[in-house]
């Protein structure tokens, strides 16, 4: 309703004028939002909904930036229903929206912003999917139905569009098979068994259709090649938007492609739905093209029929489809052609949206064209039928290859352009976003009928819209947008302003005409409202005096002029309506006061309705408040009309309240007709006000009334329905009950008499007043329901109908046999069947651990993981799986064994005298995990943004050395951003394919951050790639001095922690618990910026290195080699050693390569200081005896090649000479993180050679990303 919103007068409070405020109680119980031009807004259906607060909504996305569909419909209310609502196959509503939050969309381009993972998505999250429909598909209702034509002999013409013009055509679909779960959740065996069906009903496709399947998987190069340069392959998904869909788990398994031997129909398989179906061929034959494509798709059809199979389809929705977009037909009939004078014409736009097509570059979507060649297709999907749309395309490029050729002979195409064509800019706005009833009214040739056209005060149509135009509104709530700015607009836009009416309205036409009552003596009853229940009573309207302009357009000296009229006549009031006015621009602090505390200031608009409708120009100049002496007869001046009337009191007496209102406004009449003025009234549109949502009486007849037990009703919403009633908080509009007290009032304005609707209330209260106590006494109320209740709404489809699923005939193991990770070798088909089922007590299951790994093979030489793990339970309940890993990726490091912690930096010896001629920097890091939370693979919003309270929480509570500030990723000012930049302590969204198949990315940059302490030497980063990632650094080589800060700083945050009554996760077999098994133990990796010029070019470094147990890169991160003999070198280990024994040998270590650097440097040799087990044997002893005890874990001298090479990233900067850098710069960007430690892959003796050749690629690049700290390592 209405185009805005006005504070109303318990909105005020504080000390200054215009503060905004609550306020309850007294007989001015005002509505914080009364209905002036605002009015209540209308639910769809009429219904209204009690507004949700988000904040009490913890797993609530925020979508504050966001700019799609989903984003657009998905309101706090919806979002209290949906989010625990799950599918029978499983699917949640927040994997439906998922996308959506993760690819916020472009401010001029609306994505949908949310996808179905199965056919019954549709119907089980209904509450979103419908306005996203609607409002994707230009107004296509939850009650239409769908047209499905295949018929291709009902085409007319399209066999002989010019040649010369259409270089080519096609027509596109997809189709999905019932009972299997969409690309966004199906399973492996579920994606088979769909492969096995097309493909199988593919095969008996003979004559011009008989083709053949190519698989992706096991496409041999010949093949690939050849399906290139027919333009057929298609790709592993790179989009964001299909990754955070889901779409591109376990590529590319049993995904293909179909062609029949013309190369002319062509069949997707498990792209990004079931099945893409493509009819094509060179020339403008569009007629031929969709003769095939019907007699294929009707084809495949059959043959799936005679085995079980059928595609998704319903009346409502036409076939099913993966992407609401595509909903309907899924038809894309599209032609290659040529328009180079054509689309240099400023109509060119206008003209391919009247004719309902669209225009992209030859390349494909987000394509332009380079040489006046464009790609034309149909805009529609849903709503028309193929024949329809494909009959739309031939129609119109028949018409712009028409105009081409006129241009081309240098005459007009304006006979050409079709009707209704939109014009240039300037002209008519673009509505295609926007729902409110303007913009559903406003057609191209209405506009062009009025857009010249102005009331005799000079009013337009612009000014008439303009408020619909700025505010889109919202997809649940109808406003009006338009406002009338003087009593001739509603003649003189007519066109406009009578549909617009007869949409608010509940189909008030223009020939209807209204009745006004205003005799209190024809209301029955209302006196004696129980007062139990009936807390207030009230009754307002508004008045608008006639030969003046309307709020949006009048000028300063007509307001003055409506209030001095006003206030004069409320003067000569007498009795009971006897009082006083109260300027808002001429108010003592203690009148402010007072009408603070009487709830009856209202503020300037704030409102971008009002704004937009030039509501607040001057204010407060010529408004004010007059109330009499009981203070239950108000009136508001120039608000957002003329004058608002109130009159009020507390209790039930509805009577006496209507009785007051009544007997004011005659007396008040009288007054300003004495004056020679009168209201504006005319027999159709009844009182004339602002907005058309409050023509007829402006009346809003409502009460406050406590319904605890009915408003819990199923029933309750179509009660107040029937009953023409609604319902909002007290707190005024868009607010929701909290005490199951609710305002009540009428829902109509125009049509019916003010008596009526006074009545109606009362007789509806009364009535709802009855239920409530037989509720109370627990007896049913059907028998007290209001004649036309409709049936309850059959939740047909609803999960717990179980509806149609089809019987597997694929396994579900992933195939594995080219995957170059610890998962993979681990894991085989037996353990995956005994394993696969289970769930940890928090829901995660095998699928979220090991997807990572299936989605990204690895390299052939470098191991990574391949699994993740999404609570700390994982570890325990796939064991069977995550033990083995753990061994084979910890050297050995068995089930059996115990892990040691020793934080006690005291127990260093050395480490604060690292010769700083060398050691250019040193730095400390862990993770630590906050137990009784899912981890970053599988939190949820909820608990991402908990474990950020409670990290952030603790860090605020240190002192000291430790004190410091936290900036959140969401929340951070360009200042900030920067200066985190410069110090290279901003992590980034993750990019890389092992991080994204493993959820890491969801929500981003959602309950992210960084602290950092004063010094800058102490960082902590929050919600990574683990709950949070520890980091102490400084200049220079004094490591002890970095390891005692490092222990003493995560000693302070558990302690902290301990207080909130939280913990680490940890345990005596894993030590901490980290999301990738490659960081469980410590966790840690302390590591120094060394120069080592001489010794990296001794043939010898690797070997030196593994022997000390030592890794190294370049200063740059993973995957960077050292330029300028500058290497980073960590310890190798994590698990099996305490914190004090890998830094201890980092220290040793350095100072031995420092030492050899130093001996190199005067060239003298190294060999007698060379690590034990690569001196040559001594004659006394032989050489086995000095080889470690078998089955030791600890370091080894053979550079066992089942090592894992552990590697962990910097941020961005640390390639820069580290003197030059801050020892803030020496904060890694993302540490070992799932990708750390690449191990060689295990090799026999045949190929120990081989693997030494590749020894030094390996060191250098043991990371796919340089984000380390990656969940499967890459």
């Amino acid at each position: 309703m209405g185009c805005g919103g006005s504070k109303a007068a318990e909105t005020s409070q504080g000390g200054k004028k215009g503060a905004k405020g609550k306020g309850k109680g007294s007989e001015g119980e005002q509505n914080a939002k009364q209905d002036g031009v605002v009015s209540e807004p209308a639910t769809k259906g009429g219904e209204s909904k009690s507004p949700v607060d988000p904040k009490k909504l913890p797993n609530y996305p925020d979508l504050s930036k966001h700019n799609n569909w989903m984003a657009k419909c998905l309101t706090p209310e919806v979002f209290a229903a949906l989010q625990d609502r799950v599918t029978a196959n499983g699917f949640m509503f927040d994997q439906a929206i998922q996308t959506g939050i993760d690819n916020p969309g472009h401010p001029f381009i609306y994505t949908v912003g949310c996808v179905a993972g199965d056919e019954e998505s549709y119907i089980d999250f209904a509450e979103l999917f419908d306005p996203v429909i609607e409002g994707r598909h230009g107004g296509y209702p939850k009650t239409a139905k769908h047209k499905t034509d295949l018929d291709a002999g009902r085409i007319k013409g399209g066999d002989n569009l010019d040649p010369k013009y259409v270089l080519s055509s096609r027509v596109r679909t997809g189709r999905s098979i019932r009972g299997y779960s969409l690309p966004p959740h199906c399973s492996r065996a579920e994606r088979r068994d769909v492969e096995k069906i097309i493909t199988e009903a593919l095969a008996t496709l003979d004559g011009p259709l008989k083709g053949t399947y190519y698989p992706l998987t096991g496409m041999d190069d010949e093949t690939q090649e050849k399906l290139i340069a027919d333009h057929f392959l298609f790709d592993k998904p790179v989009s964001p938007l299909l990754l955070a869909s889901g779409m591109a788990r376990d590529w590319p398994d049993a995904r293909g492609i179909w062609h029949n031997g013309d190369k002319n129909f062509l069949v997707w398989v498990n792209e990004e739905d079931h099945t893409r179906v493509i009819s094509m061929e060179q020339g403008g034959n569009m007629k031929r093209v969709f003769e095939r494509f019907c007699e294929g798709l009707g084809k495949i059809e059959t043959e799936m029929k005679a085995k079980g199979h059928e595609y998704m389809w319903n009346e409502h929705l036409g076939y099913v489809l993966t992407c609401p977009s595509n909903l309907g037909t899924g038809l894309r009939a599209g032609v290659h052609v040529k328009l180079p004078m054509v689309s240099k014409d400023l109509r060119f736009d206008d003209v391919l949206k009247t004719l309902r097509l669209q225009k992209r570059g030859t390349g494909g979507v987000d394509t332009a064209s380079t040489d006046g060649t464009f790609d034309i297709s149909n805009l529609d999907r849903l709503g028309k039928s193929e024949v329809e749309l494909v009959q739309g395309v031939i129609d119109g490029v028949e018409v712009l290859v028409e105009m081409e050729k006129r241009l081309e002979k240098g005459e007009s195409i304006d006979d050409l352009i079709p009707i209704g064509c939109v014009r240039p800019k300037g002209d008519m706005p673009d509505l295609s976003q926007h729902n409110n009833c303007m913009a559903r009214c406003l057609t191209p040739a209405i506009f062009e009928a009025l857009k010249d056209k102005k009331t005799p005060s000079g009013f337009s149509l612009d000014q008439v819209i303009q408020t619909g135009v700025d505010n889109p509104g919202h997809p649940f709530i109808y406003t009006v947008g338009c406002v009338a700015g003087d009593e001739e607009s509603y003649d003189t836009f007519k066109e406009l302003l009578d549909p617009v009416i007869e949409k608010r309205h509940n189909g008030y036409t223009k020939d209807m005409k209204h009745k006004t009552d205003l005799n209190p003596d024809n209301l029955n009853g209302g006196h004696d409202l129980d007062e139990k229940y009936v807390l207030s009573s009230r009754v307002r309207t508004g008045r608008s005096i006639k030969g003046y302009c309307l709020p949006p357009h009048c000028c300063r000296a007509e307001r003055r002029a409506v209030e001095k009229l006003c206030r004069e006549a409320l003067e000569g009031l007498e009795g009971e309506f006897k009082g006083k006015y109260f300027p808002l621009n001429g108010m003592s602090d203690a009148e402010q006061e007072q009408l603070i505390n009487d709830h009856f200031l209202f503020d300037k608009p704030v409102s971008p309705l009002l704004l937009s409708s030039n509501m607040g120009r001057d204010w407060p100049d010529a408004r004010g408040i007059w109330h009499n002496e009981s203070k239950n007869f108000l009136v508001w001046i120039n608000e957002e009309d003329h004058t608002r009337v109130i009159s009020m009191e507390k209790g039930g007496n509805m009577k006496r309240v209507f009785q007051r209102f009544c007997d004011g406004l005659h007396k008040v009449e009288e007054l300003i007709k004495n004056k020679d003025k009168g209201f504006m009234w005319n027999e159709h549109l009844g009182y004339i006000l602002t907005c058309p949502s409050n023509l007829g009486t402006g009346l809003r007849a409502g009460v406050h009334v406590r319904l605890l037990k009915l408003s819990t009703h199923e029933r309750f919403e179509d009660i107040l329905k029937i009953l023409r009633l609604q319902k909002r908080g007290t707190g005024g509009v868009d607010t929701a009950s909290t005490d199951g007290i609710f305002d009540v009032s009428n829902l109509d304005r125009l049509g019916f008499s003010e008596v009526e609707l006074v009545q109606k209330v009362v007789d509806g209260i009364q009535l709802l007043i009855e239920m409530e106590k037989r509720l109370e006494k627990g007896q049913q109320i059907t028998d007290l329901y209001p004649a036309g209740m409709p049936e309850p709404e059959k939740k047909e489809g609803k999960a717990s109908d179980k509806p149609y699923k089809a019987e597997l005939m694929s396994k579900n193991f992933p195939d594995l046999s080219k995957h170059s990770n610890w998962m993979a070798k681990c894991i085989h088909e037996d353990m995956y069947n005994r394993i696969c089922a289970k769930k940890t007590k928090m829901g995660v299951g095998l699928e979220i651990c090991i997807q990572t790994g299936v989605d990204n093979p690895g390299h052939p030489y470098i191991f990574t993981v391949g699994a993740v793990a999404g609570d700390e339970e994982c570890y325990e309940t796939f064991a069977e799986l995550f033990d083995p890993i753990i061994e084979k990726r910890h050297n050995g490091y068995t089930k059996e064994m115990k892990h040691k912690t020793d934080l006690d930096s005291s127990k260093l010896n050395g480490g604060d005298d690292l010769d700083p001629a060398f050691v250019l920097s040193s730095r400390v890091r862990t993770g630590r995990s906050i137990r009784g939370f899912r981890l970053p693979p599988s939190c949820n919003r909820a608990e991402r943004r908990q474990v950020e309270t409670i990290v952030s929480s603790a860090l605020a509570s240190l002192d000291g050395m430790f004190s410091g500030k936290y900036y959140p990723l969401n929340n951070m000012t360009e200042d900030e951003q920067e200066h985190l930049i410069n110090d290279h302590f901003l992590f980034d969204k993750p990019v890389s394919p092992l991080l994204l198949s493993s959820g890491m990315a969801r929500d981003w940059p959602d309950g992210r951050g960084i602290y950092h302490n004063d010094a800058k030497n102490f960082l902590v980063w929050i919600n990574e790639e683990d709950h949070t990632r520890v980091i102490s650094m400084e200049k220079g080589g004094n490591m002890k001095a970095v390891f005692e800060r490092f222990c003493d700083g995560l000693k302070k945050t558990e302690d902290a922690l301990k207080k909130q009554k939280q913990a680490f996760m940890w345990n005596e077999h894993l030590g901490y618990i980290l999301t990738c098994p490659s960081n469980l133990g410590t966790g840690i990796r302390a590591g120094v910026h060394v120069k080592l010029v001489q010794l990296c070019t001794d043939e010898r470094f690797n070997e030196i290195l593994k022997c000390l147990r030592l890794q190294k890169r370049g200063t740059g991160g993973v995957d960077t080699a050292s330029t300028d003999g500058i290497f980073d070198i960590s310890n190798l280990d994590r698990i099996g050693f305490s914190e004090v024994e890998l830094v201890q040998q980092v220290v040793d270590g350095v100072k031995l390569l420092v030492d050899m650097e130093k001996r190199l440097m005067d060239s003298k040799p190294i060999d007698d200081i060379l690590p034990k087990a690569m001196r040559p044997p001594s004659p006394e002893k032989p050489a086995e005896e000095e080889k470690p005890a078998e089955g030791t874990t600890s370091p080894v001298a053979d550079g066992d090649a089942g090592i894992d090479l552990d590697a962990e990233g910097t941020k961005e900067g640390e390639d820069k000479a580290p003197e030059e850098a801050a020892a803030a710069g020496e904060a890694e960007t993302k540490g070992d993180g799932a990708a750390d430690g690449e191990a060689e892959k295990p090799a026999d003796d045949g190929e120990k050679k081989e693997e030494e050749k590749k020894e030094e690629a390996k060191d250098e690049h043991h990371h796919h990303h340089h984000d380390a700290d990656a969940p499967a390592e890459s």
